[in-house]
Order: structure tokens, then sequence, then C-alpha cells
């Protein structure tokens, strides 16, 4: 192995930067000399990376919002770019974020630096014809769902299923039990409200949240709402989506585990966060806004018959899920009054998301992929 063998890991959202962070973790706990450079925030920083640009703050998910955005991606490659030109990565480890890191991915082949892909772009779900770019531009893939790997096997890349990062980084995630118990007194019965990490989910998904939970504010007595944001950037939003619906929910910033392990039932938009949730067994309902534009498009694009995570590792309906291309929320609000009100559908949600969990092991998935990745340097 080199003896101080440069790695740049590149993440673009927030679930990139934990999953980066708890990669850099698992690579120095193995070879501390090694010195780590890289995209992400606060969290791969805290890691021990060195990082060349906060790209958790550009996240986005949508062609159109990442449009907006171009100017600040392009000034961000250009860095990359400067970077790999000055002093080329022994291996570059792209995580998700398909738009940018191909494109990095391509110019780290230029300058002989090994591609290690960590977290499959979403190919099984939609586009699948990617896989074959893909496929051109790494030189190893590690997949975190079961079922990715064999679909790298077919076309012949050297692919390494390591295991989901959800299992390792969430039993280490320390929870306050006493807010926990704040969250049930007086006999309340807690909701919490998710809205995403990106602004544009906030935007445009979170509403549907918000009127779902006043049907149930309506219908369920002693409900309670409580709104886990992901980013302090976001709680102006949230805040002005609340006063606009004139619904009544506490707003806390870095109690989102807290939310997930305490409430009845999690109103979440699809994401990492059905994951995280379904750690600690919380039934929930998953929601995602697309555009109306989308409404014809989606069914050819589209691979999979189901949207969250839980329920595509399930192969069915672990926990009911609604992709809208309208802003009607009742269909969200009477899966949700369900399962509030009906104990049996309750402890049905709880049992499918253990099956899920039991689904996404074995656990040490990020000591599986930084040995991949340290493999690379090796040669």
């Amino acid at each position: 192995m080199l003896s101080y063998p440069r790695i740049f890991i590149a993440a673009g959202e927030h679930s990139g930067d934990r999953f980066g962070a708890a990669l850099a973790e698992a690579i120095l706990r193995r070879c501390p000399q090694a010195r780590l450079s890289g995209l992400g925030g606060d969290r791969m920083r805290r890691a021990g990376v060195s990082v060349l640009a906060d790209t958790v703050s550009h996240a986005g998910m949508g062609f159109f919002y990442t449009l907006k955005g171009i100017n600040d991606w392009a000034g961000i490659f250009r860095r990359c770019v400067a970077a790999f030109n000055h002093e080329a990565p022994d291996v570059f480890v792209p995580i998700d974020n398909p738009g940018f890191n191909l494109r990095l991915a391509a110019f780290a082949r230029a300058v002989n630096s090994p591609v290690c892909y960590y977290v499959s772009p979403q190919v099984w779900a939609w586009l699948p014809h990617r896989i074959h770019r893909i496929g051109r531009l790494v030189d190893r893939m590690m997949t975190i769902l079961p079922f990715e790997k064999r679909l790298y096997d077919e076309i012949g890349v050297d692919c390494r299923y390591v295991g989901h990062p959800v299992l390792d980084y969430m039993p280490a995630v320390e929870v306050d039990e006493a807010f926990i118990r704040s969250l049930h007194e007086g006999g309340a019965t807690p909701v919490g409200l998710l809205p995403g990490s990106r602004r544009q989910e906030v935007r445009h998904t979170f509403p549907i949240l918000c009127d779902a939970a006043l049907e149930l504010q309506r219908e369920v007595p002693g409900v309670t709402f409580h709104v886990g944001a992901a980013d302090a950037k976001h709680l102006g939003l949230i805040e002005q989506i609340l006063r606009s619906k004139g619904l009544s929910a506490q707003v806390h910033l870095g109690r989102t585990a807290e939310i997930m392990k305490g409430a009845r039932l999690c109103l979440i938009v699809s994401g990492t966060a059905t994951l995280e949730t379904a750690f600690y067994r919380t039934p929930m309902v998953v929601v995602y806004r697309a555009g109306s534009w989308a409404r014809h498009l989606a069914p050819r694009m589209l691979q999979v018959s189901h949207i969250s995570l839980v329920n595509i590792i399930a192969g069915r309906e672990a926990a009911p899920e609604f992709l809208k291309f309208d802003d009607d929320a009742r269909p969200v609000a009477a899966a949700a009054h369900r399962l509030l009100t009906d104990p049996a559908a309750w402890d049905k949600c709880r049992q499918s998301l253990d099956e899920v969990m039991v689904a996404l092991g074995p656990t040490g998935s990020c000591d599986r992929a930084a040995e991949a990745v340290l493999e690379m340097v090796r040669g």
C-alpha cells in the first residue's frame, strides 16, 4: 500500500454526507495515514475529510431543480478538475449523485485514477440503460441493496455487495430518552413529520404532509405533531408552510432520530429517512410529490412498482406510500388514520419493517466498503 494514499470521496447531499463520513472513519481505522479529501458536508469534515466544497447545500432531486443550480455545480466541477490535475487521487470514490459524479468519474479515469463507486445510482428504478455508461466509467461498484449486485454481474462489472450503511451508523446515534418521553406527556399521541433534506422536497411535498396532519388533527384526539428539520437553512420555509396551513406543530432541529424513535407514526418524504425510521420499527406513511408534468412519463420511466426503499426492499407495501402528482392529501390522511386507530394495522406495519431491516443485513457495510477501496490502493 502507498505510504500516504490519497482518496477523494464525493458526496452530494445529506445521506451521501453521512455515508461518506462513515466510510472515511472506516478507512482511517484501517489506514490512519490516508489523506482524505472530497465533496460533502459537516459530517465528512468531522470524520477527517478535507472538504473541497460543501455540496450538501447544493443538493437537489429532480432534473429541473438541478438546472437551477447548474452554475454552482459547474464551479465545483472546475475546482475538482484543478485539484485532480494538481494531484490525482489514488482512488476516486463517488457516492451516488450520478448527474455530477459520473462526469467527474470520466475525468478521474482520464488522469488514471481508478473509480470505486459507492451506492449505485438507482438504475433498477428508472432509466435502466444508464447502467452501461456506469459500467464503462467505474473500476469497481459497491452496492448497498442486495439485489443490485446481479445487475452489474450481468454486464461484467467488478461489483461488491457491501450492505447498507444505515445498519452501521444508526446504532451509533445517541438519542435523548428524556426528550422522547416528553413527546408523550399528557397522554399525547406524537406524529412525526419528516420533510426531507432537500429544499424542493420541503417546498413541494411537506405541504401535503401538513394537509394530512390537519385531517388527523380533526379526527384523532390527542394527536400532536413534531417536525424533524434536517437543515437549519430550511427552518424559515418550514415555519412559513406551517403558518400558511394553520397547523400547530413543534419544529425541532437536531432531534430527527428522537422523533423517528418516539413517534407513534411518521409521515415521511421518500428517501433514506424511511430506512432510518424503519431501524426503530416506527410505522410510517411515505409520500413523494412529483410534478404534474410527470404523470404520463412516470409509468414509462419507472421500472419498479414502489417508490420507497422500505417497500422496494420488502417487495411489497410494508408501509403505505403515495407518489403524488397533485396536492390531494386525503389518501395520505386516510392511511395515517388507519395506522393510528387500528392496532392490528399498526402491528402489521411494524412487523413488516422488522423484516425489511433483517433483509438489509448484515452489519459492517462501512468496513467492507473501506476494505474494497483500500484494495484498489494496494493494486
